[in-house]
């Protein structure tokens, strides 16, 4: 089995403890070289080790990167890595398809009406589930996916985008890795041109739909009624932003509650005052309003092109964008009060994504941002 080699590159980064930037932690990075243009990450334990794993999708190689941790930091490829994954792997859902009590990957396959469904084994290997890839009538194409028991079955579902439409479609699983089809279409907003997710909004124990809707400047809400059915939320769609394209779920303020953070496709903005993160703070019932201080400006940043939330080790919730055009990551951090101050990170840049994780055993979390142009990820380490 392969061993991936990593290069390493100190970086200091000022937060804030307390009111004040008083202490100064240090990042060490990590590049791992992967396939050519690597985009979007997962993260999960893909080979049942107590250790998680990453994984990435590969757009320009049609390939998934399955690279299996230590618990330690260390990373190697799974057996039989990069794995064929489509054209355009452009983006990845991880649930158990087929019940078998391992986790497999279902992947939006840009620009064609695909989604591939991979079966994992539980040591890392990945292999196309029968009928697979999945010809599921998108308009014009898939760009985002999302995997839960929509219909109360016991069996994983999956949700895309139709964004030429303005629609999302459902596609109940068979509990044996496929797909039923024809899927289920439901009206949203227009254009979700990129990015939906799934959480349970109203805390009804029902998995529920966001997406983004980048012409009206809004996320719809969907509520699962737990059979297959979604309506509206109350309010929704709700104001996100100039031109939002995606969207990261987590709980920023510590209620219990879902909140949403949108990034705006910066070719279609305006102004450079539009060019900001929004936070929306959900309040248990599937309605959401602007975080104070919300949009956050990003400044500099240009080509916002990922973002994700996480603790990095304060016990707070930091807001990260991958910046592609101007090779920087962008951190939000919040002070006691709860207001953000933003930190720029030197990064190899290009059109990839980002997470922010656990990969080690300490209760810190690390920061993986795709490095398209260099066919490599990096991992920020807090030191």
């Amino acid at each position: 089995m392969k061993i991936v080699l990593a290069t390493t590159l100190i970086v200091v980064l000022g937060f804030l403890s307390g009111d004040s930037a008083s202490r100064t932690p240090q990042f060490h990075q990590v590049s791992i070289h992967v396939d050519r243009g690597p985009r979007w990450i997962a993260v999960a334990d893909v080979n049942d080790d107590g250790n998680r794993d990453i994984l990435v999708a590969n757009a320009d190689a049609g390939s998934v990167s399955v690279l299996l941790g230590d618990g330690k930091g260390i990373f190697h490829n799974a057996s039989g890595s990069p794995v064929a994954a489509g054209h355009l792997p452009n983006d990845i859902a991880v649930a158990d398809m087929n019940g078998d009590g391992n986790l497999d990957l279902v992947i939006a396959n840009h620009q064609s009406p695909y989604l591939t469904i991979l079966l994992g084994d539980g040591t890392g290997k990945f292999a196309p589930a029968p009928g697979s890839p999945f010809d599921v009538h998108s308009n014009p194409h898939p760009h985002g996916v999302a995997a839960a028991d929509f219909d109360g079955d016991g069996k994983q579902d999956v949700a895309t985008d139709s964004w030429g439409s303005n629609q999302i479609e459902l596609l109940s699983g068979n509990g044996k890795g496929g797909l039923r089809l024809p899927g289920h279409f439901f009206p949203v907003g227009h254009r979700p041109y990129e990015r939906l997710r799934t959480a349970d909004f109203n805390r009804d124990g029902h998995p529920d739909i966001v997406t983004t809707n980048l012409d009206d400047g809004t996320v719809s809400i969907l509520l699962g009624d737990g059979k297959g059915g979604f309506a509206e939320a109350h309010g929704s769609p709700f104001a996100a932003g100039a031109k939002p394209w995606q969207v990261f779920v987590d709980d920023v303020n510590h209620d219990g509650n879902a909140d949403l953070i949108t990034i705006p496709y910066q070719r279609d903005i305006s102004s450079a005052s539009e060019n900001g993160v929004t936070v929306l703070l959900g309040n248990g019932h599937g309605s959401f309003s602007p975080m104070s201080g919300s949009p956050l400006p990003l400044g500099e940043c240009r080509g916002a092109n990922g973002v994700t939330a996480g603790d990095l080790g304060s016990g707070k919730i930091v807001i990260a964008v991958a910046c592609a055009e101007n090779r920087e990551l962008m951190l939000f951090v919040p002070d006691a009060q709860g207001r953000f101050t933003s930190f720029p990170i030197p990064a190899k840049g290009g059109w990839g994504g980002i997470a922010i994780a656990k990969l080690t055993k300490d209760n810190r979390s690390e920061i993986i941002a795709a490095d398209n142009n260099d066919g490599t990820i990096t991992i920020y380490f807090p030191d």
